[in-house]
């Protein structure tokens, strides 16, 4: 990652809705609307991280607890001029740093099977294929479950 980038993984305030918005909106099909991403900054704010660069917000990483220590990562959004930088990595560990601290046992999650750059930074995170469920997005598109196991009990 170049130093000129000046990364930092923070949690979220509420002035970075609009700019997560935008992100969000560049970097998906079928972006979740504002409120929604107001709504997970709120269920679960430890695990709710942005990527500030320069003083404002270039990426974010939202997950949900689910009961017996699971944690399904419910979005990852970099903006489309701050990819290849390390910066969806740099969040995704950060989550999972503070995941394994609070002990949490398994972060679950799902991704397009045509995303392979997604996959790839995955897979080199410790990710592990668990199969696909067909028809998964809104497009028809199937989705590839992956689980990062943080912790052996």
């Amino acid at each position: 990652m170049p130093s000129t980038l000046n990364l930092k993984i923070r949690g979220f305030k509420r002035g970075d809705l609009s700019e997560l918005s935008s992100i969000e909106k560049a970097s998906f099909k079928d972006p979740y609307p504002s409120a929604l991403i107001l709504t997970l900054s709120r269920m679960n704010p430890e695990h709710f991280l942005v990527a500030e660069a320069s003083g404002r917000p270039v990426g974010y990483v939202s997950a949900l607890v689910e009961p017996g220590g699971v944690v399904h990562l419910f979005s990852l959004a970099v903006h489309p001029e701050y990819r290849k930088l390390g910066v969806a990595r740099s969040l995704l560990k950060a989550l999972i740093g503070k995941l394994k601290a609070g002990g949490f046992s398994r972060l679950i999650l799902e991704v397009r099977v045509s995303n392979r750059p997604a996959i790839t930074l995955y897979r080199s995170l410790g990710f592990k294929s668990a199969g696909r469920i067909p028809s998964y997005y809104e497009d028809g598109e199937a989705a590839e479950v992956m689980v990062l196991t943080l912790s052996s009990h």
